[in-house]
């Protein structure tokens, strides 16, 4: 029998995706997952929609036996609607359907209801007016409102650990207010989960080199498409720019 796993992950703000890739790997090959070769499963981290398409073309009707996995940001319209990096690329579900005669997908995303209008106006660039640029609080607050309802909890370490202090405050504090000014490819706002990411990244780094302990972030984040998630902050630089104003990030 030939077989083949896709194990797809958008980890943009979804610090847990990668761990979901990597359990899906080590169940796959273990004795109950059916002891899978590593070269029978192909991982795609953040994969452009273009890669990801070609790659599945490239084994389409090729294998008796597939399994999709997929993990990361989502919403549904008409079926299942997959947010698969961070540069606004979707696929559907049915992308990933009809690879093989046999086949498992599994779908670990939000799939909150979206009209197919805000899924067209998510994925176009549109102008606003000077006098709208110059508004930040109007900007933060429409960009909020967008955002679906949601409960997000952040964490400066995780279950059974200890959150350190220094000088300039806790580490997590420290380095998630610092980190509120990263703004990925010059985009107005960052949302909560980059935010987080990276300041998880750089306390657990600074706690081992200064404390020589363990402090690793924790958060509970949705996994809605990233023009649904809420932001924590708004980049000034932007709107100095006499340009269009890409209001979804």
């Amino acid at each position: 029998m030939k077989r083949k796993a896709l194990l797809i992950g958008n980890s943009n703000g979804l610090p847990g995706v990668k761990k979901d890739i990597l359990k899906w790997q080590s169940f796959l090959m273990s004795n109950t997952g059916g002891k899978w070769f590593s070269s029978e499963i192909d991982i795609n981290m953040n994969p452009t929609k273009a890669s990801l398409m070609s790659k599945i073309e490239e084994i389409k009707n090729k294998y008796d036996f597939v399994i999709v996995m997929f993990s990361g940001h989502g919403a549904y319209s008409k079926g299942t609607i997959l947010e698969i990096n961070d540069k606004d690329e979707y696929i559907y579900e049915n992308d990933l359907k009809n690879i093989a005669p046999r086949q498992i997908s599994v779908f670990d995303c939000c799939r909150a209801l979206v009209t197919q209008d805000s899924i067209s106006e998510s994925l176009r660039t549109f102008s606003i007016k000077d006098q709208a640029i110059s508004n930040i609080r109007q900007a933060y607050e429409t960009r909020i409102m967008m955002s679906n309802p949601q409960q997000i909890s952040l964490y400066a370490c995780s279950i059974g650990e200890s959150a350190y202090d220094s000088n300039d405050g806790g580490y997590y504090t420290k380095n998630f207010l610092e980190s509120t000014n990263i703004f990925i490819d010059g985009q107005p706002f960052s949302t909560v989960g980059i935010v987080h990411g990276a300041s998880a990244a750089k306390t657990t780094f600074e706690v081992k080199e200064k404390e020589n302990k363990i402090q690793r972030p924790d958060a509970f984040l949705p996994k809605c498409l990233s023009s649904q998630q809420l932001i924590i902050s708004i980049n000034p630089k932007y709107y100095e720019q006499k340009s269009p104003y890409h209001l979804l990030y």
